[in-house]
């Protein structure tokens, strides 16, 4: 069986950029959101949507696809008692 190799994006995508935005309630998690430009003629701010594209899409970020990602929330995790029932 011939299995293609999938195009991972690792790159900015066109017309946007990734930025985060701090939690409310928790202000050291940060939520990705992707900021989408609108055409110049419109006059309009450009408009934040949220990104669940992962790192791969965040050019100030290297990711290894074979390493997987790291544990960023594993002391909070640990924190609330650990992953009890998984």
């Amino acid at each position: 069986m011939n299995v293609p190799n999938p195009k991972i994006t690792t790159d900015e995508l066109p017309a946007s950029r990734k930025i985060y935005v701090a939690g409310e309630i928790h202000a050291g998690i940060r939520v990705p959101m992707r900021e989408i430009s609108t055409h110049p003629t419109a006059g309009e701010t450009p408009l934040p949507v949220y990104d669940s594209s992962g790192p791969y899409t965040d050019s100030n970020v290297l990711t290894f696809i074979k390493q997987g990602l790291p544990a960023l929330r594993a002391d909070w995790v640990k924190a609330r008692g650990g992953c009890r029932g998984i």
